[in-house]
């Protein structure tokens, strides 16, 4: 089905969205994250999370390695720091490179750290604000109903999870507008072509990819199902090259910098087995581990072997043998923690252990409404995510063929850190967020039976 055409309601519900959205956002900055304060609530891994340092600062402190590699980019230019499994600093393709580049690139140019992390929190307010317009635009292409996509737009804006990661600097906000870009993009030029739609929707994944390279299966899926569905467009040849080229030469720079740096082809990252061992090893629990458990589940000789390569992709890759060998001593084992990382996926590791959903560090001053509401309303979005979402996505079975990106996005998404681990809170689940969303804004409708009503008519097929 393809959505009607673009009216001035249809804008006038889009600016209702990017204000509800951007007001929010806006007054969740402005009234709980002060200069100079620590964040008062966190949904993803502290331990991840950048720390920006001032030219006056010592880089020497306990700084994390994503700090440590901004830092360095931000001082030097050089894509390189501590990586796990490392004894020094060295070059390094152990995380995707695109928010680390952006944050240390910015934070040379404003050459002020304070400035530079409020640049960046407020850059990510303008970024959430439009990715709950981009799932107004997702869901007005897919059932093609306005008020349908106006649902589907306020429940991302109101998004708690999405909200309070506006703060940190982190990954989740980046990536969240980028699936969100991939998934109207190819949406729509799977409905009526174009050259640029394509190009822009192969760049799209590219981006996105290089944000966060446990999408990369996914990215390469979305593609694929994009140059299957121009089969039946007019030159549709022309859009699926276009999305392709867009696509592989996004990727390409950074796969030619791995091949200078390591000697081998790498599409993003060279942390597959590490992280594979990582969710296998025998102290695995299904989330992160620091690098001293992570060196400790290695015999003492094995890990000296391991340390004593240089080259950081072949060091890594020496942790096959050690994978081999755990799955054929206990394949049961194995699926067990398969079934925690899962678990850990949805809620994060942190709720096997204390059943927590959110890193809390409250300051005196944050009024008693905030500090107790915003913890109930996590817990309470989880919820309905995990009962409306599935619901709406069975029940908008009708319109399959336009939500298909979403639809895959639900199963390629999860699957490597099923495979291998979660993030100790909710990072790696929060791009998911949007379309679970969206299909809970088609299960709302179908639920009120006078919007049902006025949205589906009985006479309304595929």
């Amino acid at each position: 089905m393809k959505a009607p055409r673009f009216g001035i309601i249809d804008a006038f519900l889009l600016v209702l969205v990017l204000a509800a959205a951007g007001g929010i956002r806006a007054g969740y900055l402005h009234t709980c994250v002060k200069e100079g304060r620590e964040l008062p609530f966190q949904v993803q891994d502290a331990e991840t999370a950048i720390t920006l340092l001032a030219d006056s600062d010592s880089p020497a402190g306990p700084l994390n390695p994503q700090s440590a590699l901004v830092d360095n980019i931000r001082r030097y230019g050089a894509f390189s720091c501590k990586a796990p499994l490392a004894d020094m600093e060295e070059q390094t393709a152990h995380v995707a490179p695109a928010y680390p580049w952006l944050v240390g690139s910015l934070a040379g140019w404003l050459e002020d750290a304070d400035r530079a992390t409020q640049a960046i929190r407020w850059a990510q307010c303008v970024l959430g604000s439009l990715t709950a317009g981009l799932y107004f635009l997702f869901a007005r292409r897919v059932f093609a109903n306005p008020v349908v996509a106006l649902l589907a737009g306020l429940l991302t804006a109101i998004h708690p999870f999405w909200i309070v990661n506006t703060a940190e600097l982190q990954d989740g906000t980046l990536t969240c507008f980028l699936l969100g870009c991939c998934l109207w993009l190819g949406t729509a030029g799977a409905q009526r072509g174009g050259p640029l739609t394509s190009l822009l929707f192969g760049l799209a994944l590219a981006a996105m990819a290089l944000t966060r390279a446990a999408l990369l299966p996914y990215a390469f899926i979305a593609c694929l199902w994009y140059l299957l569905s121009c089969r039946s467009l007019p030159r549709g040849w022309v859009c699926a090259l276009m999305a392709f080229l867009g696509f592989a030469n996004g990727l390409a720079p950074w796969m030619v910098r791995n091949v200078r740096a390591f000697g081998e082809v790498l599409t993003i990252t060279d942390t597959l087995y590490l992280h594979l061992w990582m969710g296998s090893n025998n102290r695995a629990t299904g989330g992160p581990q620091h690098e001293a458990v992570l060196r400790e589940t290695l015999p003492e000789e094995r890990l000296k072997t391991v340390l004593a390569e240089s080259n950081q992709a072949r060091r890594y890759g020496m942790l096959a043998h050690d994978l081999k060998a755990v799955a054929e001593d206990n394949p049961t084992g194995v699926v067990e923690k398969r079934l925690r990382a899962a678990v850990c996926f949805v809620f994060g590791a942190a709720w096997l252990n204390d059943y927590q959903l959110v890193r809390t560090s409250l300051p005196l001053d944050l009024p008693r409404e905030l500090s107790e509401g915003i913890p109930l309303a996590l817990r309470v979005a989880l919820l309905f995510l995990l009962v409306a979402g599935p619901l709406g996505w069975r029940w908008s079975y009708g319109w399959r063929r336009g939500a298909n990106l979403g639809s895959l996005a639900l199963l390629w998404v999860p699957l490597p850190y099923i495979l291998s681990h979660a993030d100790y809170l909710s990072g790696s689940r929060l791009p998911l967020d949007g379309i679970l969303l969206m299909f809970a804004a088609f299960a709302l409708a179908w639920m009120l039976p006078p919007v049902a009503r006025l949205v589906f008519p009985e006479s309304e097929g595929e």
